[in-house]
């Protein structure tokens, strides 16, 4: 195999890998596209309702400790969606600085590459590899905060109900949720606690950390709320409804994922028993793929071949993933 034939096989396998340990990571708790779209729309309806200047006065500290030059800076394309990544990944970081010191850790990299190596593909994939990981950490940083305030929320849900019999009212139900458990779900109750005390309409409070935290069972929560305080009704009684009601989804999403670790193994293998033949023989016999190493369309069957496995990634993906 020559030089140029190894670096493409070896960013062949990194890319198929990596594709699959990107899409195989099944959420705990994931909700479908089309109930994604409407939670934004609703969220989206519910701030623009009460004016389009209403935002989380956790933003508005977070802009007023910039300077003029910071401020302009986090204004910049791309900056207010990496800024709500990072808050949503729990990370208390500004997000201009994030960006800059990926943009110094890749262009470092990718230097050192290029003068070790002088390969232009090479030291190519290594910027984007560098410029790509921190974004895909947090990431699953994201979903991993994601997954815990999923499994938190029916317990809060559980001592706000509790509360709210021994006559608490419902303010001080949201600071005994952040005061007496843990992260995440203590930081979000406090800053929606924050919200309301502030002034914020309960509605705008909760769809502000909606936003912080996409959560469908965080948005049956909270239309349940919105629509008691306007309807009326027992709310300690619905509060404990809808945790019985979360608990049993996440009982079984838990489940469901257990019973889908066979197929995810069952994808890997599939997935890299091609890539392991290739290699073991290249090793054996490496005569053997001498006839596709000489044609001219070596490339083209390497662009099919990659081609083929990636279709393979997300097909297993469709077929594995159940939405509950």
């Amino acid at each position: 195999m020559t030089s140029d034939m190894e670096v493409l096989f070896v960013g062949l396998v990194f890319l198929i890998v990596f594709a699959a340990s990107q899409i195989f990571v099944l959420p705990t708790l994931g909700t479908s596209q089309t109930d994604r779209r409407k939670l934004k729309q609703r969220l989206e309806g519910i701030i623009l309702a009460h004016g389009a200047s209403e935002t989380s006065i956790i933003e508005e500290k977070y802009l007023n400790r910039l300077g003029p030059v910071e401020r302009r800076l986090e204004r910049l394309p791309g900056m207010p969606e990496l800024r709500t990544l990072l808050e949503q990944a729990g990370k208390q970081q500004i997000a201009y600085r994030f960006a800059l010191y990926v943009l110094l850790a890749s262009g470092g990299i990718t230097l050192t590459v290029w003068i070790y190596s002088h390969h232009l593909i090479m030291t190519l994939a290594a910027f984007i590899f560098m410029a790509i990981l921190p974004i895909v950490r947090l990431k699953k940083q994201k979903s991993k905060r994601l997954t815990t305030f999923e499994e938190q929320l029916p317990e809060a849900l559980q001592m706000m109900s509790r509360a709210l019999r021994a006559g608490y009212p419902f303010s001080q139900c949201m600071n005994l949720v952040s005061t007496e458990m843990s992260e995440p779900i203590s930081q979000e109750f406090g800053i929606t606690y924050e919200e309301i005390n502030y002034g914020r309409d309960v509605g705008v409070a909760f769809a502000l950390m909606i936003e912080r935290v996409p959560s469908l069972s965080l948005k049956a929560m909270a239309t349940a709320i919105v629509i008691q305080r306007e309807t009326g009704g027992n709310l300690s009684e619905v509060l404990l409804k809808i945790s019985a009601v979360l608990s049993g989804r996440f009982k079984l999403q838990r489940r469901i994922k257990t019973l889908s670790a066979e197929g995810i193994l069952s994808a890997w293998v599939m997935l890299l028993l091609p890539l392991a033949l290739f290699a073991i023989v290249n090793m054996i016999t490496p005569e053997y793929y001498k006839p596709v190493y000489d044609s001219p369309d070596k490339m083209m069957y390497f662009y099919v071949f990659m081609g083929l496995e990636l279709i393979a990634v997300f097909w297993i993906r469709i077929i594995i993933n159940i939405d509950a």
